[in-house]
């Protein structure tokens, strides 16, 4: 549920909570509403002098702040540490959203995440006419961003139905500083949602195995065996070899899914309009299984039992199916993007469930007929099944451990100050930065 917002319009709780303990520089920048080359101004400060700097911007219009950080100026080429995932939802620019009030559109952000299998974000801004979320994940250096570019796009992917900003993909983006103003709408900038436990921060490497379709390990895996893989030639190649079947499984399996679809959809026959598309994708798969001689025969027995359609009709119908299958078996070939390859049709199954009108939920009920969501969707949930059965242990249990682990480096760096080791001493021995050290220190303070 959504509920009250701790950090709520302060923009100093924003920055403590983006970029406290970090390394390298964060910027600010602002819109001045003057003619360019002056109408931004931006200005880049030490992660740790922002305290200093923040309240000056408190109350203005259109500030910005920079998600991670960086060596000098903002540039993804000069990235000191990535620290946050993040999507700019611009669903303003949607006219059924347009009118919708915050909160609603972040119920329907929340719902796209599940059903991507996407963890919910750490912290969600309306920002005056869009939401900004926010996955704050464990300091990573500037190197790692081609891999921290893949579950970002995945994010942005996920909602781009709710005016996901392609712009806001760079690892550089600045967003909206929360306590500031939206000039164009006048209204303050401030949280609408954050994790029920602000001190949880997502290991990166967690983080983007929760995301990706492919674990780490996965992925290092598929790298292997595609390097171990002999080159295929064009006419060799399946369009849609995603799942690394052969072909023969492939249309082995979209056939039993055509005609469990006629199952899911309660039909003894195809109704008119529907029954041309479905014989030609079942005929196409039936092409890859059989010799010409007995694709006819089979084909006139799907047309008589889906379709009612007599010999003649079928024939005349898939005259095309039958011709380029007969030529293929002869060995002619036909030019695709300079290549030779074998002439008959080829379809994604993407291409498939848009021609029959696949529905969600119907897919569920399919073995190869699904789309790239619910792919990624079985993907997820035997990935958790594997990441269960290796130990590895529920998030509840990671943020408890987590905690503790707070509450005894606070009670520990109180102690050591007590006995006059200066911060940096205190860090060395309990393995964090001087900076998280003062952060330790302020919170087991007494009010």
């Amino acid at each position: 549920m959504i509920g009250e917002a701790s950090i709520g319009s302060s923009s100093l709780a924003h920055v403590r909570y983006l970029h406290e303990g970090g390394q390298g520089n964060v910027t600010l920048a602002r819109k001045t509403g003057l003619e360019p080359p002056d109408d931004w101004h931006q200005r880049s400060e030490p992660a740790e002098k922002l305290y200093e700097v923040v309240p000056a911007y408190d109350g203005l219009s259109d500030v910005y702040i920079s998600q991670n950080r960086f060596y000098g100026s903002r540039k993804a080429d000069r990235l000191a540490e990535l620290s946050a995932l993040f999507t700019d939802l611009d669903y303003y620019n949607i006219p059924a959203l347009a009118r919708m009030h915050s909160l609603g559109v972040l119920e329907l952000a929340l719902e796209n995440l599940e059903r991507a299998r996407i963890p919910r974000p750490s912290l969600a801004i309306a920002t005056g006419r869009g939401i900004a979320l926010v996955w704050r994940h464990e300091p990573v250096p500037g190197y790692v961003l081609p891999k921290w570019n893949r579950p970002q796009k995945e994010i942005y992917e996920a909602l781009e139905d709710l005016g996901a900003d392609p712009a806001a993909l760079d690892a550089a983006r600045v967003l909206r500083l929360v306590g500031t103003y939206n000039s164009r709408s006048g209204a303050l900038v401030e949280t609408i949602f954050e994790d029920l436990d602000l001190e949880y921060v997502w290991p990166f490497g967690d983080l983007a195995d929760e995301i990706l379709p492919l674990t780490r390990e996965e992925l290092e895996e598929r790298r292997a065996q595609c390097a171990a893989r002999e080159p295929r030639t064009a006419p060799q190649r399946e369009d849609n070899p995603s799942k690394g079947l052969s072909s023969l499984t492939l249309h082995r399996d979209r056939l039993d899914d055509l005609k469990r679809l006629i199952e899911l959809r309660e039909l003894d026959r195809l109704p008119a309009g529907e029954r041309d598309l479905w014989m030609f994708c079942a005929a196409l798969s039936l092409s890859h299984l059989v010799e010409p001689l007995a694709l006819e025969r089979k084909v006139i027995e799907l047309g008589r039992d889906y379709a009612g359609w007599s010999e003649t009709e079928t024939k005349s119908r898939m005259h095309t199916v039958f011709s380029k299958s007969r030529a293929a078996a002869d060995g002619v070939t036909a030019e695709w993007l300079g290549q030779q390859r074998d002439p008959r049709y080829r379809l994604t199954n993407q291409r498939i469930i848009s021609m029959l009108k696949i529905m969600p939920e119907e897919e569920v009920e399919l073995k190869t007929l699904i789309s790239k969501e619910t792919k990624r969707q079985r993907d997820r949930e035997r990935k958790e099944r594997e990441r269960r059965a290796h130990g590895a242990r529920p998030r509840e249990e990671y943020i408890a451990g987590a905690r503790e682990r707070g509450q005894h480096n606070r009670r520990e760096a109180r102690k050591l100050r007590g006995e006059w080791k200066s911060l940096r001493e205190i860090g060395r021995d309990l393995g964090v930065s001087h900076s998280e050290v003062r952060r330790l220190l302020a919170a087991a303070s007494p009010n």
